[in-house]
């Protein structure tokens, strides 16, 4: 593993037992920083169909991906996620890795289909709270943690829930709107709340009424810290999902990289109504009446003005 590059990124934790504080603005003891350390990750993204597309890159300065994505449809519900992971060495790596995984195995349980979404997706952040924290203590990566950003979708519901200042935006009509808020320190790049918080974690929830062609965008502060809402707004706005992941990453980049950079877009599906149907069927009844009307009239004038060939 080669030497560490970049700035390092921290959470601020309280004494061991303490109950999680939600002061976004705490103070970090210096003392207790956990620098971002490297992890293993495959570059690349992920396309399924139109609605939904994703991309990781490692950036420009740093020689590993410690962010992790998650996009997974199951029974009526798609649940997207971003983990930023910080720790030092592998465990960032590790954490963000195991923080994905429990979600998806808590959502998507059969315990989890007796409670309401927001309950259900707030459940599953606590529960890959736990997974970090298990995990860690089994590899030794004690101090392991990550930002988690996730939505569950079902039809035009979306519930939004966030640790640390991994984002969520909702896009409509080409403009942007930040859902979530940055569980942010004093400090650069530190976080106030994450998974992998042996005090417990208290999710911030949010629900949000899908409208077609609607977009959600995940996001870690790999683009943020680069890219402005504006520009973010922009770039959506003007490509295909698969080209506005890959715009997105590459746009942040270009403005120096200097962390690791993962998107997920989703796209809410347009509704066809049967209203819709029937007025569309009545439009194209009466092109198709307007066009022959026109053919008839045509061919009538033709054939008076004499032009059109006759036997002999």
């Amino acid at each position: 593993m080669g030497p560490r590059t970049g700035a390092g990124r921290s959470v601020c934790r309280g004494p061991a037992g303490s109950r999680a504080r939600h002061d976004d603005r705490a103070r970090c003891d210096g003392d207790r920083l956990l620098r971002r350390g490297e992890g293993l990750h495959e570059e690349g993204g992920l396309r399924l169909g139109a609605r939904t597309a994703a991309r990781t890159d490692t950036g420009r300065v740093r020689e590993n991906n410690e962010d992790r994505y998650l996009v997974r449809e199951e029974r009526t519900s798609t649940l997207l996620a971003v983990a930023d992971g910080v720790g030092g060495e592998a465990g960032g790596e590790m954490a963000s890795a195991a923080a994905v995984d429990a979600l998806a195995a808590s959502f998507f349980s059969a315990g989890s289909r007796q409670l309401a979404p927001a309950e259900a997706l707030a459940a599953a952040i606590r529960g890959a709270n736990d997974a970090v924290l298990g995990a860690a203590g089994k590899s030794g990566q004690q101090g392991a943690a990550s930002t988690l950003v996730a939505a569950a979708i079902a039809g035009s519901s979306a519930v939004i829930g966030n640790l640390g200042d991994s984002r969520a935006y909702l896009l409509r009509d080409g403009d942007i709107r930040l859902v979530t808020a940055d569980h942010a320190g004093e400090f650069q790049s530190s976080i106030t709340r994450f998974v992998g918080d042996p005090r417990g974690v208290q999710p911030d929830v949010f629900v949000e009424t899908l409208r077609p062609g609607d977009r959600i965008l995940l996001c870690s502060d790999g683009l943020t810290r680069h890219v402005p809402d504006e520009d973010i707004a922009s770039t959506v706005r003007r490509a295909s999902l698969d080209r506005a992941a890959t715009a997105l990453v590459d746009l942040a980049k270009s403005r120096g990289g200097e962390d690791n950079i993962t998107v997920v877009l989703y796209a809410a599906r347009r509704t066809f109504r049967l209203a819709d149907l029937r007025r569309n069927i009545v439009n194209l009844v009466l092109a198709l009446l307007v066009v022959t009307v026109l053919v008839g009239t045509i061919a009538a004038l033709v054939f008076a003005s004499g032009a059109y060939p006759t036997a002999r």
